[in-house]
């Protein structure tokens, strides 16, 4: 079985203790694996995973080039990892910021616009997001909070009617501990979705029925490492009994889809 997970969160080494505290602290969830790329790929070879995207988000337009830099720099030599950056919608300077991100080996973006305090239909982002579907850059976005409103699915809809031709990922299932209100609000087919920080905190039956809605073409595996153990996910995702075909859609297919990938390359 061949497995790649679409949502990893590395940082530098020296920071990567804190980061994982600081994520831990936000969502309330005590993480005990630090954010680098060493523990990601130990765990990463426990649980099989042979392919990965990493990233990390800004929360501000100052961090952006030195966080891109850095992701690229952090997959160099690693067969089988790829870097999605990171960019501040709206920010000065974001198209050549964009062509940057394309020559350091960048294959997509990840925005976390609670971490970043805006929302992903605010007026400020459109040209950004514009200028990320010329370059066909798909975007994984962080998806819900019950606490906030700047990444609802509504939210996500509203740029898509403006922005049609932009890749998306909506990170889990389309709404975190907002589950019943992402099912409800199902995206354009367009948009894929990845099972990250969902798989062990709510009961099978929803996850199925959130399968059954999509479909198994539309969803891709992710772990939000560190949040929480590679293999662990794994286990919780093959516990679903979903049959042979379908899990390697999930676990690996649309993955490769979505990157333009073949194996070998």
């Amino acid at each position: 079985m061949k497995i790649a997970d679409i949502h990893a969160h590395i940082f530098p080494e020296k920071l990567a203790e804190k980061a994982s505290h600081s994520i831990g602290s936000f969502y309330g969830v005590s993480i005990e694996r630090e954010a680098d790329m060493p523990r990601l790929c130990a765990e990463d070879k426990l649980a099989g995973i042979t392919r990965c995207v990493v990233s990390n988000s800004a929360t501000n337009a100052s961090q952006v080039q030195n966080a891109n830099t850095f992701l690229a720099e952090a997959v160099r030599g690693h067969d089988g990892y790829l870097a999605f950056g990171t960019i501040y919608p709206g920010m000065d300077g974001f198209e050549e910021e964009l062509d940057r991100m394309l020559e350091l080996g960048l294959r997509g973006i990840k925005i976390h616009p609670d971490f970043q305090k805006l929302a992903i239909d605010d007026e400020r982002g459109i040209e950004t997001y514009k200028a990320i579907a010329r370059r066909d850059l798909p975007v994984l976005f962080h998806m819900g909070d019950d606490r906030y409103d700047f990444s609802s699915p509504e939210r996500l809809t509203n740029l898509l009617r403006r922005v049609p031709e932009l890749r998306a990922v909506a990170a889990h299932f389309g709404g975190w501990r907002s589950w019943p209100r992402s099912l409800a609000h199902l995206q354009p087919e367009s948009v894929l979705y990845d099972t990250s920080s969902t798989l062990g905190m709510i009961d099978r039956e929803l996850v199925l029925r959130f399968i059954d809605k999509i479909g198994p073409d539309r969803l891709i595996f992710g772990t939000d490492f560190p949040m929480w153990s590679p293999k662990e996910e794994l286990e919780r995702f093959l516990s679903l009994g979903l049959d042979e075909a379908e899990q390697q859609k999930i676990l690996y297919g649309n993955f490769m889809n979505l990157l333009h990938l073949k194996d070998g390359a």
